[in-house]
């Protein structure tokens, strides 16, 4: 698979007020490990590392210094508010071995039964969690959703990959479309609406003929 790269910077100062500072200046504090070797505390550019994220492609080629690490993103903290990244952690990988790592679920296409039947999409599930050789992580898997209608769903099990084993439950659910929360009220009320009318008319017809 192909990687992208990003560069990084070593901390020396790992003081909060220097953390926050860093965060100030749209960085990111983060931390890159390997196996039993002894952590790396790092600042990421928070620009670079969006447009990183937004190839889609798992594998980091990061650079430290003047040395290159091949990587992936083994957890993130985000900002509750923003959503902006807090800390990465950096996980050094052989090409060769296997792990299981989480990748980014994307929903593409329009719902039919969001345009023509008003209905709304909810999605369940935002990454799957994948066992492979790190050669063969794929980038993010792409869920079309254009022909669901209301009522139906997509679950894990409709997810096909060739080089990696899906670790999450079958049954998970993705994405499902649902009637808007109003609209099941609206076709209540007009129900009822309808019957109170057609009583109010038999009533009226039998007051005539009495």
């Amino acid at each position: 698979m192909s990687e992208v790269k990003l560069s990084s910077e070593l901390r020396t100062d790992l003081s909060k007020s220097e953390t926050k500072r860093l965060r100030r200046e749209g960085k990111i504090p983060a931390i890159y490990y390997f196996h039993q070797q002894k952590p790396l505390p790092l600042v990421i550019d928070q620009k670079e590392f969006r447009a990183a994220m937004r190839t889609g492609t798992q594998l980091i080629d990061l650079q430290i210094g003047n040395k290159h690490h091949n990587c992936v993103v083994k957890e993130m903290q985000y900002h509750p508010v923003t959503d902006a990244a807090l800390h990465i952690d950096f996980m050094g990988v052989n090409l060769k071995e296997i792990i299981s790592i989480k990748v980014p679920i994307r929903i593409t296409g329009e719902a039919v039964g969001v345009k023509t039947f008003g209905g709304v999409l909810e999605q369940h599930l935002w990454e799957v969690e994948v066992k492979c050789l790190v050669s063969n992580i794929p980038g993010d898997i792409n869920i079309d959703v254009t022909d669901l209608n209301l009522g139906d769903s997509i679950n894990v099990g409709h997810i096909k990959l060739e080089e990696a084993e899906i670790q999450t439950p079958v049954t998970a659910s993705i994405v499902s479309v649902v009637k808007a929360t109003g609209a099941g009220r609206e076709e209540e009320a007009e129900e009822k609406a309808e019957i109170g009318a057609e009583t109010e008319a038999e009533e009226d017809k039998e007051g005539k003929e009495d």
